[in-house]
């Protein structure tokens, strides 16, 4: 045998069973321990709707949305020309009311949730708002606006589905340029009005830029104040972009710490913002959708366009063909989501590699696994290793045919079509144990395997 035959040909095979030693880590699935049922939590994004007036809008074709399950978005009418109630009052901020209310009933038509950025109405998409809530210790002008938002979101039906987040990144001066003490001021006195105006609605925050993190001063600050003025929100919301904020493996343990801390209770989790611009290809939604999905937490993907862009395309994951004039078609990104929509059944037991760099989800229905691994922008071999074959009915040790789908990418404007079928193996393993070396083409590639309990073995 010709020395480049067998390394094309043998050093693969090996691989496969893990023998090559080459892997930077690996990540694990239990074909025998199951989470619950797939939800596809983190198939929903913010802003991404073209607006319509006050209308649900029709520009983006049904079954782009549907056929990633999309289940959520937030958004509040920000970078249009209206600037919002801190600069005009009442006539700054009803275009923006107006452009939520359409990309509220764009959500409900395919049966999402909408998270209302009440920040955005107030005009603090960044930059010089002028003036804050409760400035000079003045609170009437903030009561009067979210007395106004009540009325206006009671007027035109907007209580379904309705999640009210408080201020988006209240941590970053860009966003909330006053003191810490203020905003938990805000926070307090804006939720108990919200709960007398509109009590059936839930409330989520606090939505900073920075991950639960127990050392932190102003989470500490915000899990005292909430807990002590009895305004804990219905949903506890925070953002995990970029490798500097970590990941939800690391950031739960420091939640339930200032849990525990200061008397607050479990609650439902949504990442509202997930993913920095670099990290948004399918290698690393791969990577966010596990993390994601084992914290059991909803995720909603960051939109990194700027005004017209940022209401439109579905925060990147659709673009329009023939240079901007045709319909919207999907990149690459796009397919990893529809796949993962159809991952149904039960997750299954996972866990990432200890660098945190490389995941994988899993899933379990009638005898047939489906997985997704991505790395996180990285390129560097990883293993999956399972375990549990006879969970399937499989013997201790034989072959299982596993089926290859490669996802690709080449931009938010790339159209790489569905993804690639790479091929069908059959993979040996030993002691009801079976491994997957992943050795991605680039840094932006991902993954899927499927096999099932169709071939027996001892």
């Amino acid at each position: 045998m010709k020395l480049d035959t067998f390394f094309s040909i043998i050093l693969p095979s090996l691989a496969s069973l893990g023998v090559v030693d080459a892997a930077s880590g690996y990540a694990t699935v239990d074909l025998s321990k199951t989470t619950g049922t797939a939800q596809f939590k983190a198939s929903g994004f913010i802003y991404g709707w073209p607006d319509n007036g006050t209308s649900a809008s029709t520009a983006i074709a049904s079954n782009l949305v549907t056929d990633i399950k999309f289940n959520s978005n937030r958004a509040g009418g920000a970078q249009i020309s209206a600037p919002g109630w801190a600069k005009k009052g009442y006539d700054g901020y009803i275009g923006r009311f107006n452009s939520a209310l359409s990309n509220y009933r764009t959500t409900r038509k395919y049966g999402g949730d909408f998270l209302l950025l009440v920040h955005d109405l107030w005009g603090a998409d960044g930059g010089n708002v002028g003036k804050f809530p409760g400035d000079n210790g003045n609170w009437s002008e903030m009561e009067a606006f979210l007395t106004q938002l009540c009325k206006d979101i009671k007027a035109n039906n907007m209580l379904d589905g309705l999640v009210l987040d408080l201020w988006n990144e209240p941590d970053l001066t860009m966003f909330w340029a006053k003191s810490w003490d203020q905003f938990l001021g805000y926070s307090v006195r804006s939720y108990k009005i919200f709960k007398q105006n509109l009590p059936g609605t839930l409330i989520s925050g606090p939505s900073m830029a920075h991950s639960a993190n127990k050392n932190d001063k102003n989470w500490q600050a915000w899990a005292q104040a909430v807990s002590s003025n009895n305004t804990i929100p219905d949903i506890y919301s925070w953002h995990q972009i970029g490798a500097w904020e970590r990941e939800p493996d690391s950031t739960m343990p420091d939640l339930n710490s200032l849990q525990k801390t200061y008397s607050l209770p479990s609650r439902p989790i949504d990442i509202n913002e997930y993913a920095s611009k670099d990290e948004q290809n399918p290698a690393c939604t791969a990577f966010y959708i596990a993390q994601l999905e084992r914290n059991n937490m909803r995720g909603l993907r960051s939109n990194w366009g700027g005004g017209a862009a940022l209401h439109d395309s579905m925060a990147n994951l659709v673009f329009r063909a023939s240079g901007g004039t045709g319909g919207y078609v999907p990149n690459g990104e796009w397919w990893l989501y529809k796949y993962y929509a159809g991952m149904t059944g039960e997750k299954l037991a996972t866990t990432g590699a200890k660098d945190r760099r490389f995941d994988v989800f899993a899933t379990r229905e009638e005898g047939v696994v489906k997985l997704i691994a991505g790395t996180r922008s990285v390129k560097a071999q990883y293993e999956v290793r399972i375990s549990g074959l006879t969970a399937l009915g499989l013997g201790k040790s034989g072959k299982v045919s596993v089926k290859t789908l490669r996802f690709d990418w080449s931009g938010d404007r790339g159209q790489v079509g569905g993804p690639v079928e790479v091929g069908v193996k059959d993979v040996a393993y030993e002691n009801d144990e079976m491994t997957i070396l992943v050795d991605p083409m680039a840094n932006s590639t991902a993954y899927a395997y499927e096999f099932s309990g169709n071939k027996k073995g001892t």
